[in-house]
């Protein structure tokens, strides 16, 4: 989603139902949104005035409007793969843009080379238009979080969108090493630290130094959860994502949120995830305070502009 322009789009749309009536407009938001399109609207804009600001901020805007926009496109490819060219070729039509270069990119070639032409997909008629898209999307129900997220507390952070929830995860990854190597002899942490870009090393440098007066019983917990990980892996930063991801599942106390956030994620990081939900969630008797810590961490990103909430 583009940060920090939920607020200044729905202000377009709005000002947009003003001139060309709600029945005409809003089906084109997020369902999530519908309300707020139906109980707000600007006045004052003629339709030519509506038309200009539709050109200059469509494009832009074009993306997060789709329902499916914060559904990782692998699993849409996955449901896809189960349609008939045909009806791919209908639902290419309201995709994000960038959704359907991937999705170009990942299905089966002997779907592509069946594709109808944009053309002939253009062709259909609204009405069966609007069943299809309606039977598609209703396949990834379970995501909630179509709009602007306002996370208020930690039962709110599947509203997070795909990029902000893997900067947290990554954040989370970084403080959970840093609680794991405090007190640990400086050699092993040397080790970690030269195989991390600068930028990374220097974060958890500094962030062993905040963690530093952290409760005695979260650092011991911090220890047991590195060692689930296999922290030799090359890549650091899928390291750093699959620490975030084990500690924050031991914030659940049920798996409620899991399904809320699965799409938005990678399948393959999905499924990471869900290994440690099964590992962690509901077990862990620091769950509670490692929930004040994520909405801590939270906040601090927040604050410095990394996510925007």
């Amino acid at each position: 989603m583009y940060a920090g322009n939920g607020r200044h789009r729905q202000d377009v749309v709005a000002m947009l139902i003003s001139s060309f009536g709600k029945e005409d407009i809003v089906p084109f938001g997020p369902r999530s949104e519908e309300k707020i399109y139906r109980e707000n609207s600007h006045t004052g804009l003629s339709k030519n005035d509506c038309l200009t600001v539709l050109k200059e901020n469509l494009e832009a805007y074009a993306d997060e409007l789709s329902p499916l926009s914060e559904i990782h496109p692998a699993w849409i490819v996955k449901e896809l793969e189960n349609e008939s060219p045909k009806i791919i070729g209908i639902i290419l039509r309201w995709l994000p843009s960038r959704h359907v270069r991937y999705i170009l990119e990942n299905l089966p070639k002997r779907i592509k080379l069946n594709l109808p032409k944009l053309v002939d997909s253009f062709a259909v008629p609204t009405e069966m238009l609007n069943v299809i898209r309606t039977r598609f999307e209703r396949k990834f129900s379970t995501q909630e979080s179509m709009g602007i997220a306002d996370v208020g507390d930690f039962e709110d952070i599947f509203m997070l969108d795909p990029n902000n929830l893997e900067k947290l995860f990554k954040d989370l990854g970084i403080h959970e090493l840093a609680m794991a190597f405090q007190n640990v002899d400086a050699g092993g942490v040397r080790v970690l630290l030269n195989r991390m870009s600068v930028t990374s090393a220097r974060a958890l440098q500094q962030r062993m130094k905040d963690v530093a007066d952290t409760d005695a019983a979260i650092l011991k917990d911090a220890r047991f959860t590195i060692l689930e990980v296999a922290i030799d892996q090359e890549d650091v930063e899928k390291l750093l994502l699959e620490v975030g991801l084990a500690a924050f599942s031991k914030t659940m106390n049920k798996e409620d949120m899991f399904s809320r956030i699965q799409m938005k994620l990678d399948p393959t990081v999905s499924y990471i995830f869900k290994r440690y939900i099964d590992q962690y969630a509901g077990v862990n008797k620091l769950w509670k305070e490692r929930q004040e810590l994520v909405m801590k961490r939270l906040r601090l990103l927040a604050r410095a502009g990394e996510i925007v909430v």
